[in-house]
Formats: C-alpha cells, structure tokens, sequence
C-alpha cells in the first residue's frame, strides 16, 4: 500500500488541489535527498520521517507525543477530523483507510 498520499497527521493530500499541483505532500522526496528534512517546518514531518514511519498512526508513542496530541486536539474542525482518520487506520490499517477516503474533495472526509 502508498502511503505517500496520507499525510504524516492523517490529512488525505490526494484530495487537495494544491497537491494534485505543485505540493510534494509531507514524504515526498526525504528518502532520496531531493528535499532536506533540516529545512522542514512541520514539526509533525520530521518527526514522523526521521522515525521512519507512514504516518503517526504507526508509532508506537503516539498516545503520548505532545507534537501530534497539540495538533489534533487544536481548534478547528478539520483537526478533529485528521484525528479520526489517523485512529481509523490504526484499527482497520491503510487499505480500509484509502478506500474510504479516494472519494473525498478535501482532505478529511467521513470514515
């Protein structure tokens, strides 16, 4: 399964038209050199990335990191929203997430 279209958050970048443009979403382009994860702002990226992991659904610390927990827990609906999605693909894995989340016009969406 792709991941490099889940954000490391649990935002579904597929969707976004920035992304269908010119974004290299949040993976894209560590793993070969062609970005530098030093110049990354996204607390959340570089975190993820430099642990090698898919997303935060995948790290074992999750419950407990204070990068992420601030993130999904900061106001706004879409951020309750990445929060949902990240639980869904720690119970029901990438797959089931995906096929949930291929129709979606946003990045979230319902699960």
């Amino acid at each position: 399964m792709d991941t490099l279209e889940i954000g490391c958050c649990g935002a579904y970048c597929k969707t976004c038209r920035e992304y269908q443009k010119t974004c290299k979403g949040c993976k894209i382009g560590y793993s070969d050199g062609s970005r530098d994860l030093a110049k990354a702002k996204c607390k959340i990226k570089v975190c993820c990335v430099r642990k090698g992991c898919a997303t935060c659904a995948d790290c074992s610390e999750y419950d407990d990191c204070s990068i992420i927990q601030a993130f999904h827990n900061h106001p706004g609906y879409k951020y309750g929203k990445y929060k949902q999605s990240i639980a869904y693909i720690r119970t029901h894995g990438y797959a089931e997430f995906v096929k949930r989340a291929i129709n979606w016009t946003v990045a979230y969406g319902k699960l």
